[in-house]
C-alpha cells in the first residue's frame, strides 16, 4: 500500500469504515440472538464475546508493535483505544439514544476497569512492563471472564439452534477484523504523510482505527435500542485492551512505556472510567449532558497531543 496514491488510500479507508459499520450490524445482531436463546443477560454478552471480538484489531496492533519495535505504538494503541472507547464511542452512542448510557448493570465492572487501569499506571512508573507483569495482568482477564460467566440469567427463549446468531458473531468478527487491518494501513499511511511522531500515530490513526469496531457495535447498538450491547461492549473492551492486550504483549516482549502516557493519558483513561462509575453509583445512568462533556475533554486531549 505504501506505492498508493493519496486518492487510493483515501477511498481505501472509506471502504473499510463502511466494512467495519457492517461487521458491527453482523456482531450485534448474532450477540443479540445469542443471548436470547441461551438466557444470558445482554450486557454480560456485551461484556465478553462483543468485547473480546471488537478488541481482537487492538491485539494485533499492539503485538505487531511491539515485535517491530514499536512500543509507542503498542501502548499508545491501547490507552488511545480505551480513551476512544468511552470518549467517543459511548459517547456518540449516549448521544444518539440516552438509554443505551445506563451504566446499573456494569458497576462492578467499572471498579474492576478502575483498578487495572490504577495497576497499570503504577506498573509503569518504572517505564517498562515487564512479562512476570503483563502475566498478573493477564490472569486478572481470566478471573474476570470466569466470574462474567457466573452471573444471573433471565428466561431463555424456547429452543432454538445456536447455530445462527454464532455464524453472525463469527462473520462480524472476521468482517471487522480485516475492515480494521485495511483502515488501520491506510490511515498510518496518510498520517506519517504529515510528519506525526510514533505516539501520536498510535493514539490517532491506530487507536481510533482499532476502535471503529467499538464505536460501530456500540452506535449500532444504539440504533438498534440495544443500550446493554452498546455500554457492555465499550466496558468490556477497554477490560480486555488493558489485560488482554497490554498484558498479553508484554508477557510474549517487555513493553516501554512513555512518560506522556503515564503522566496524561492513563490518569485521563482513570478519570473518564472514575466519572462512569461516579455517575453510574449516584444515578445509574448517563445523560446527554455528561456524555457531550466526555466528547469535549476526549477532543481536548487528542488537540493536546499535538502540541
Amino acid at each position: 500500500m505504501e506505492t498508493f496514491s493519496v486518492y487510493v488510500l483515501w477511498l481505501t479507508l472509506f471502504i473499510s469504515l463502511g466494512g467495519l459499520y457492517a461487521g458491527g450490524e453482523l456482531l450485534v445482531s448474532g450477540a443479540v440472538g445469542l443471548a436470547e436463546r441461551l438466557g444470558i443477560r445482554k450486557v454480560v454478552i456485551g461484556l465478553t464475546v462483543v468485547a473480546v471480538g471488537t478488541s481482537m484489531p487492538e491485539f494485533f496492533v499492539s503485538l505487531f508493535g511491539a515485535l517491530k519495535g514499536s512500543p509507542d505504538i503498542s501502548a499508545g494503541n491501547v490507552v488511545g483505544s480505551n480513551l476512544a472507547n468511552i470518549g467517543l464511542a459511548l459517547a456518540l452512542s449516549v448521544l444518539i439514544r440516552k438509554e443505551v448510557g445506563r451504566l446499573g448493570d456494569v458497576i462492578w465492572d467499572l471498579l474492576f476497569l478502575l483498578v487495572m487501569t490504577s495497576a497499570v499506571e503504577i506498573m509503569g512508573l518504572g517505564g517498562v512492563l515487564e512479562p512476570w507483569e503483563g502475566g498478573l495482568l493477564f490472569t486478572g482477564l481470566v478471573f474476570y471472564i470466569i466470574a462474567s460467566s457466573t452471573r444471573k440469567r433471565e428466561a431463555a427463549e424456547e429452543s432454538r439452534p445456536l447455530s445462527y446468531p454464532l455464524l453472525l458473531i463469527i462473520l462480524g468478527i472476521i468482517v471487522l477484523s480485516f475492515s480494521a487491518n485495511y483502515t488501520v494501513q491506510s490511515g498510518i499511511l496518510l498520517s506519517k504523510k504529515m510528519g506525526i511522531s510514533t505516539l501520536a500515530i498510535g493514539m490517532t490513526a491506530m487507536a481510533l482505527g482499532t476502535s471503529l469496531p467499538e464505536i460501530s457495535v456500540s452506535l449500532v447498538a444504539a440504533l438498534k435500542r440495544e443500550g446493554g450491547i452498546g455500554v457492555g461492549n465499550v466496558v468490556g473492551s477497554n477490560i480486555f485492551n488493558l489485560l488482554g492486550v497490554l498484558g498479553g504483549v508484554s508477557m510474549i516482549k517487555p513493553l516501554e512505556i512513555s512518560h506522556r502516557l503515564i503522566n496524561v493519558y492513563l490518569p485521563a483513561s482513570m478519570a473518564f472510567t472514575g466519572f462512569l462509575l461516579v455517575l453510574a453509583w449516584a444515578k445509574g445512568k448517563m445523560d446527554r449532558k455528561h456524555a457531550l462533556l466526555l466528547l469535549l475533554v476526549y477532543l481536548v486531549l487528542m488537540y493536546y497531543l499535538f502540541r
